[in-house]
Order: structure tokens, then C-alpha cells, then sequence
């Protein structure tokens, strides 16, 4: 069968042998040729020589002065934008996004029930599910579950920790919602308060002691100084890292606000006004 009219043809030229001319005759060069040795082996030796060529870099430990110099060199922005009842902040360093939170507010108020602080009163107690419901003065019952009981405070020594021994209908409780309300269920309680605010975290009733990680050494320390002095007895509190260069006066002022406003839930009734912890954009 002929070609069409204009069709190009083209011919591809033969492979420059590699072989010995003795054995250029005995079979055609520009067949098919055969891979010497496994691919599969061949990939394993390589990838072992990169593993050890890696291990043998070892990365380069960074001095303290080093790490403040390149902490203190990146350029950080907080982005908070609020749309509806949605609420989101987005922190970025040198452009780059490196934290992102997203908060659902809900009510009448448009503002969410976590974190706040209520003295409630102990409706009924269920020993079946673990439970004892609060109010708190929202309309629904709060739900105060077993593992969320404070039991330093409860007074049990020598008995077993059963939330019906702990709290009984009628009984004022201190407690803080750790989640807010949905559909038919009331909000969801903990008796162990703790208080958030600019530089630290205030736990009454608590003597633990925490200073963030990502603080350097000498800073922890200087830091642990201070609260030694700072922090009234009988309560425990968690350094945040936003308290590095923070003077004993801020951190005192900050004690002491927290301090009077566990002062005032516990002499509040459940409708008053709950205590609210510090916004977004000062925890940073």
C-alpha cells in the first residue's frame, strides 16, 4: 500500500556500537540490550550509602544567644478576622502561617460560656452515670462529670472517690465550663478552676508550679524567683511565654487580679456575672 501524498519518512540511524569488533557480527547491536545485575539491589546499595552519607552530617547545636538572636529576627503578625459566630486568628512569621485557632461562639450575647466561672448548686446527683448536675443559672443543668471533680477540695480522705460521697443535692460548687452547650445538652463542667491571664495561669487550690518550655534557661529561672514571691499560698500556677521579660510588677499586678477575681465567684451567686478570661489577643 503506497503512502499518502506528502508523508515525510524518516529513518533513525544505528546506535554507535560499544562492543569489540570480534563481536559486532554475532549478534545485532541495535536490539534490545540486557540490564546487568538486580535494579532492585542496586536501589537498596544506594539508598543505604545516602542513609550513612546523612547520618555522618550531624546537625549543629545552636547556642542560647543564637536562639534568642533568631527568635527576636522573625517578624510576627496576628491576623483576627470574625465573621457570624465564627471567630478565627492566625499568627504568622515572616509571612509564613504557624498557628491558626478557629472559636464558635454561641447565645443571645454572642459570646461562649468556656472559661467562665460559676458558683452553682448541685441539682441531683446521678451515681449511675458518674454525674451531678449544676445549675448555673444558664436555664439548662450543666453537667459536672466524676473525672472533672476537684477531690483535694472534696475532703475524702480514707474513702473512695464516688461523686455521690462528694457533692449532695443542695450544695454550692464552685466550677468552670470547659465546653459549651449543644443542641439539648447543658454545658460541660470542671471543678478545677484555673484563671487565665496576661502572663500566667492561676490554679486555686492547687501548689504545682509551671514555667513554659520554650523560655530559655536563665529566664525560667528568674522567673521562678519571682513567683516565689508573687504567688499567694495554697495556689499553683503556669507560666505562660508571653511573661519573658515581664518585671516582678506586672507579674505581681497579674497575681494579684486573678486572685480577687477567684475572690469574687466564690461570693457570687450563679446568676452573677461569671468571671471571663483574658481575650485571644492579649494571650500572645
Amino acid at each position: 500500500m503506497d503512502d499518502p501524498p506528502n508523508t515525510v519518512t524518516r529513518v533513525r540511524e544505528p546506535r554507535k556500537s560499544t562492543r569489540p569488533a570480534r563481536d559486532r557480527d554475532r549478534e545485532d547491536d541495535d536490539g534490545v540490550r540486557s540490564v546487568k545485575g538486580s535494579t532492585r539491589l542496586e536501589a537498596k546499595k544506594q539508598r543505604r550509602r545516602e542513609g550513612r552519607e546523612a547520618g555522618r552530617r550531624r546537625p549543629s547545636i545552636v547556642s542560647e544567644a543564637e536562639f534568642l538572636a533568631r527568635r527576636e529576627s522573625v517578624e510576627r503578625e496576628m491576623i483576627v478576622r470574625q465573621s457570624g459566630d465564627r471567630t478565627q486568628v492566625a499568627v504568622l512569621e515572616d509571612g509564613v502561617l504557624v498557628e491558626h485557632y478557629v472559636s464558635l461562639t454561641s447565645g443571645a450575647g454572642g459570646s461562649g460560656l468556656v472559661g467562665n466561672v460559676y458558683l452553682g448548686r448541685v441539682q441531683n446527683v446521678l451515681p449511675s452515670m458518674e454525674a451531678a448536675f449544676i445549675d448555673i443559672g444558664k436555664g439548662r443543668n450543666a453537667v459536672l462529670y466524676a473525672g472533672e471533680v476537684n477531690w483535694d477540695a472534696a475532703g475524702l480522705e480514707g474513702q473512695p472517690r464516688r461523686i455521690e460521697l462528694a457533692l449532695k443535692s443542695g450544695d454550692p460548687v464552685l466550677a468552670q465550663v470547659t465546653k459549651d452547650p449543644i443542641g439539648h445538652k447543658g454545658a460541660r463542667l470542671s471543678s478545677q478552676v484555673s484563671l487565665a491571664g496576661r502572663y500566667l495561669v492561676l490554679v486555686p487550690g492547687n501548689s504545682m508550679t509551671g514555667i513554659s518550655r520554650k523560655l530559655p534557661d536563665t529566664e525560667r529561672a528568674r522567673l521562678k524567683s519571682i513567683l516565689k514571691k508573687v504567688v499567694p499560698e495554697g495556689s499553683g500556677v503556669i507560666v505562660r511565654t508571653a511573661a519573658e521579660g515581664a518585671s516582678e510588677d506586672e507579674l505581681s499586678r497579674d497575681v494579684a487580679r486573678l486572685t480577687a477575681s477567684g475572690r469574687t465567684s466564690r461570693r457570687s451567686r450563679p446568676r452573677a456575672r461569671p468571671h471571663r478570661p483574658c481575650s485571644t489577643a492579649s494571650r500572645t
